[in-house]
Parts: C-alpha cells; sequence; structure tokens
C-alpha cells in the first residue's frame, strides 16, 4: 500500500534572536532534522514527502540555504517531493521559489505547489490536492477552493495539503489568517488532510477523515509538543495508519513550579534535574503565595540559580513573575517605628498616583521594603 510522509514548519533560517550565539547552533540543528526527514523517507521506503507550508522561515533565506535544502531533496530522487509555500515562505512576488525557479534550481523530482487549486499523481491511485498561500490574506479558505476539484477525481486515494488555522469559536485568531472549518473536514471528498501552520502535533479528524498538524520536526520554541519534533507517516489502505518518527534534535521543556509546595531549595534543584541534557532548552517559571511555610523562598536569587543549572543545560530561563506574595501589613510593625512609617508613606504614594506603572512600581517597592525590614531576604532577579 502506499505510504507517505508528512511535515510542516521546518522554518529553516529563523534567526533566534532571543537565544544569542546559541541561535547559530539550532539553526544548524534545523539543518540536521531534514537530513533526518530525508532519511526517513528512504528507511520508511515511503512513496512521497509532503511538506504543508512554512519549509523556510521567511523569502528572504539566502541561495546557499535554499541550495543545500534542495541538495537534499534531490537525494531523494526519483521519490517524489511536494512543498506547499505557507505563510511565512509565502508565494508573493518576492518568493524565494520564483528565485529557485528562474535559476533553474530546482530538481526533477521536487514540485513546488504554486496553484490556488492544484492536484498532482505521486503514485498510482493517489492524488495530492494543494492550496498554496499565494498572499497573507484574512478569510481565505483553502480547503473549500480543493473540493470540486477533488470532486472531479477519480483516485482512490484523495489527500488535501493546506497551510491553515483551524476555524475554532471563541479562539482568537490573527485576521490574515487562512481557516479550515471543523465542518469543512466533514464534509470534503479527501481521505486525509496534511496541515500546517500550528507549531504542536494536534488531530483535528471528522469521522472517517483524517486531518492533523504533524508539530514542528524541530521545535522553534517552549510549548511546542512533541519535543524533540517528530515527523507523520501515513500509511494507506483500507484503514489509514499514522505514525509518528522521532526526527528532531534539541528538546524544548517548558517546567512550572508551585514554590508554595516545594520544602526548600534542593527539592526545586532535584526537580529541575529531572529535565537535564545538553541537547536541552528549559524555561522554568515559579508560582505560588509565598506564605508560611514557603518563607523560605524569599531568600531565593533567580540569578544564582539560573547560575547553577545552566551548565547542565543548553539553555535556561526563569520566570518568577507569577510568585504572588503576602500582602505588606503595617500591623507587623510597632507604633512609631521605622517599618510602620515606611508603610504609611508608601501606602500615600501609591493612593496619590494615577500612573498605572508608577502604582505598580511603588506596590512592588512596597513589599520587599516590608520583606527587607521585617528580617526577610528577598527573591533576587
Amino acid at each position: 500500500m502506499p505510504s507517505f510522509i508528512h511535515t510542516a514548519d521546518l522554518h529553516l533560517g529563523r534567526p533566534f534572536r532571543k537565544l544569542g550565539r546559541l541561535g547559530e547552533q539550532i539553526r544548524q540543528a534545523q539543518l540536521q532534522t531534514l537530513k533526518n526527514i530525508v532519511d526517513a523517507v528512504r528507511e520508511t521506503r515511503s512513496d512521497f514527502l509532503v511538506i504543508a507550508g512554512d519549509l523556510f522561515d521567511s523569502n528572504a533565506v539566502s541561495l546557499d540555504m535554499a541550495r543545500y535544502v534542495l541538495d537534499c531533496f534531490a537525494s531523494l530522487a526519483p521519490v517524489p517531493v511536494y512543498i506547499l509555500p505557507g505563510n511565512h515562505d509565502v508565494l508573493d512576488s518576492a518568493s524565494i521559489y520564483h528565485t529557485i525557479t528562474r535559476l533553474g534550481r530546482l530538481p526533477s523530482n521536487v514540485t513546488v505547489l504554486v496553484e490556488a487549486a492544484q492536484e498532482v499523481t505521486p503514485c498510482p491511485g493517489v492524488a495530492v490536492f494543494a492550496a498554496a498561500c499565494t498572499a497573507k490574506q484574512g478569510g481565505d479558505r483553502p480547503l473549500r477552493r480543493l473540493m470540486s476539484l477533488a470532486s472531479q477525481s477519480d483516485a482512490k486515494y484523495k489527500l488535501a495539503v493546506v497551510h491553515a488555522s483551524v476555524d475554532v469559536p471563541g479562539l482568537s485568531i490573527d485576521p490574515l489568517e487562512s481557516l479550515v472549518s471543523r465542518e469543512d473536514i466533514e464534509s470534503c471528498p479527501f481521505h486525509y488532510i496534511a496541515m500546517g501552520h500550528w507549531h504542536s502535533r494536534q488531530v483535528w479528524s471528522q469521522g472517517s477523515i483524517q486531518a492533523l498538524y504533524p508539530g514542528t520536526p524541530e521545535t522553534l520554541g517552549f510549548g511546542e509538543t512533541p519535543s524533540p519534533g517528530t515527523v507523520t507517516l501515513v500509511s494507506l489502505g483500507d484503514t489509514l495508519r499514522i505514525q509518528e518518527i522521532p526526527v528532531g534534535v534539541y528538546k524544548w521543556v517548558k517546567l512550572t513550579l508551585d514554590l508554595s509546595l516545594m520544602p526548600d531549595l534542593d527539592a526545586v534543584i532535584q526537580r529541575v534535574m529531572q529535565e537535564a541534557g545538553d541537547k536541552t532548552l528549559l524555561r522554568l517559571e515559579f508560582e505560588g503565595s509565598l506564605t508560611g511555610e514557603a518563607d523560605w523562598a524569599h531568600d531565593l536569587d533567580i540569578s544564582r540559580l539560573e547560575e547553577e543549572i545552566a551548565r547542565h543545560f543548553f539553555y535556561v530561563e526563569i520566570d518568577a513573575s507569577r510568585v504572588a506574595f503576602h500582602e505588606p501589613d503595617p500591623g507587623e510593625f510597632a507604633p512609631n517605628s521605622v517599618g510602620r512609617a515606611f508603610c504609611e508613606i508608601m501606602a500615600e504614594r501609591i493612593a496619590g498616583t494615577q500612573d498605572s506603572a508608577e502604582k505598580q512600581l511603588l506596590e512592588e517597592a512596597l513589599r520587599r521594603g516590608v520583606l527587607y525590614l521585617s528580617g526577610k531576604a528577598v527573591i533576587r532577579p
């Protein structure tokens, strides 16, 4: 039975500016992941490869980058490779795909899906219908553009390739998004819809029609799952079989710890170290209310903690902005004491300001001052 690999959102050439000098290593990992995808096509003996948008992070990628990518795909010949332009590498007048084609760089086994509604036949009995992103415009419904074309096909297996968001009621979506609704999926004539644009693996199948986002093959940020990334192997038959194949290099972990539930700093470090690895990026988020038994955390030095655990990871960032502290209580201090006077002066200043930013700053100063004057240390950023 025919089979193919579905991936999307490689975003090759992304700058990763937040990572500084480490960003170059992630960019190199993206290229390694591309090689891993090509290897996966070979090892699974897949009949073709589909990239459902955003192969490149922008149309400003270098020609050297484009040549490298196309050489990787050319090594798969005669296995077809189908590339759908997405919203980052959109098929506008400045498209990298126009440049590649004009220079005659496109390998014989690589097809860029450039039409608003297009049909290709990768192997006998299989038809692929694709809707390219030709402009960044809101309200576009790419799956609907393909339905009439697909209804004319007598292929045994019909596949759609789109780069769009699912139109979910109540979900905030950029007005420039292309959209696919659940009703579109449920009523379409396709056996499988290869989707791209959302960076975590998500299944949006409706009834017998399989539809999914494979997620980024090389993770691009915290919160994307799975991490390290995978591609999706789809085996066609009376029953479609779907399998995830690991291809990613780096693991991005977002770990949230409630400090009010941690007995001490050693417990925090012990939990963090469960995620350690030289190919792991960690975002550590602290939350909780620091009262009672959690008073130990008032003495937590974030910079020192970050320095201590950073050597066990590729990258670490820590966010303590969601930690809630007990409200300053002037009653903690005796009348006519420095502490009581400080609280009263700060309370007057807070009540007298109309500037929200200044008020937030004064409230933080009050909290820290009360902690200091009562003999407690303060979480230091």
